[in-house]
């Protein structure tokens, strides 16, 4: 296969893996595997967000308003809309392009990864895309799939749900369930298993699997075998306790090596954080559709969660995965040292994106019916 690295790299991250309790929540590290230096960020990493670090630098302050207008809509999208992956995988992966009634009539795309011949009773892994709800598309994870089809011979699908502004919450948000409750139905039509559906997502895509798992839990339907959740949104809604209590300037201080490139990304979520009520165009985020933080059920499946050491968003995974662990679900958190945000569009370049594609793979193995 082709990398932008070498691959024993990839080997290196799970040979060195080790086990802490990170904010009273048992935690999988996965160290950077070339580099030993506590708090750096990662080399690969590092080259992308200096090369960001210099143009915020110099970016006029108006540019970087996050709001819903058509001009910053149309500037966000052109960045996270970005295809970044290398094509790993050499072998021939089918992909399959049908569509799904949405609720309102709309037919929602979705596309189905697959090898020519899938191993029996095939889990289905079912993709959300991240993109802060309103950007992001099948294309930026369409490599990740590929792979996990590759190292698993198991079925992949996504979805192209309805995106905001234009489409408001709950649009995208029932878009996404819509697409499970057929997968839930019709799967075994493709000789896959209706009883081993993985719901996962990163970034927004993480907060959409979380609606998923939740609404299933609420028909009583389960019909989600496990969720997987990487380094999603989940307290959008900006519930404050002794787990989600965190500071710019006292923990990015921890990492002083690289602060001053690791501050401007983790400052760009934070205000993205803030922005998203008038993205979705709600009144109210502090509802548990949209802050899955507020209300979390001792019924959710088997959950994985990864993030990134330089992630903003990883206080609230770990508060997160607290609560689950408290209620007795079977609950795995890896973070990757050295990483920041939306590893996993980084198939290729990265080997940690490799890497977690390889636990994705191993927790379906683990948990599937």
């Amino acid at each position: 296969m082709k990398r932008n690295y070498e691959a024993v790299l990839a080997e290196k991250i799970r040979e060195q893996q080790y086990q802490v309790t990170h904010r009273d929540v048992p935690v999988t590290i996965k160290p950077i595997p070339d580099c030993d230096i506590t708090g750096a960020m990662d080399p690969r990493l590092y080259q992308n967000q200096k090369k960001l670090s210099l143009i915020m630098k110099f970016m006029p302050k108006s540019l970087m308003k996050f709001d819903a207008s058509p001009k910053s809509i149309k500037r966000l999208r052109k960045m996270f809309n970005s295809v970044d992956s290398t094509p790993m995988v050499e072998e021939k992966i089918e992909e399959m392009a049908f569509t799904v009634t949405a609720e309102d009539g709309y037919e929602i795309p979705m596309i189905r990864f697959q090898q020519a011949q899938p191993i029996e009773n095939s889990p289905v892994l079912y993709f959300i895309h991240g993109g802060g709800f309103f950007a992001g598309s099948i294309d930026v994870v369409r490599e990740a799939l590929r792979l996990f089809v590759h190292e698993t011979n198991m079925i992949a699908v996504s979805i192209d749900y309805r995106l905001a502004p234009e489409n408001p919450y709950p649009i995208g948000h029932k878009d996404c369930y819509s697409g499970l409750r057929w997968l839930a139905d019709h799967v075994s039509e493709w000789g896959a298993d209706p009883h081993s559906i993985f719901v996962a997502g990163d970034s927004a895509g993480g907060n959409l699997t979380a609606y998923c798992s939740n609404r299933d839990i609420e028909e009583n339907r389960q019909d989600v075998c496990g969720q997987i959740l990487l380094y999603p949104t989940l307290n959008m809604g900006g519930v404050k306790d002794k787990y989600t209590e965190f500071s710019i300037d006292r923990d990015v201080k921890m990492y002083k090596k690289h602060e001053s490139v690791i501050r401007p990304s983790i400052e760009i979520f934070s205000e993205m954080t803030g922005g998203l009520q008038e993205i979705l165009g709600t009144d109210n985020v502090l509802v548990p559709y949209l802050t899955p933080y507020m209300s979390v059920s001792e019924k959710m499946p088997p959950t994985m969660i990864t993030s990134g050491e330089h992630d903003f968003l990883t206080f609230e995974s770990l508060a997160y995965a607290k609560k689950l662990i408290d209620l007795g679900v079977d609950t795995t958190v890896t973070l990757y040292n050295g990483m920041g945000h939306a590893y996993i569009d980084q198939i290729g370049n990265f080997p940690q994106a490799e890497d977690c594609i390889r636990d994705i793979s191993d927790f379906v193995r683990k948990n599937r019916k």
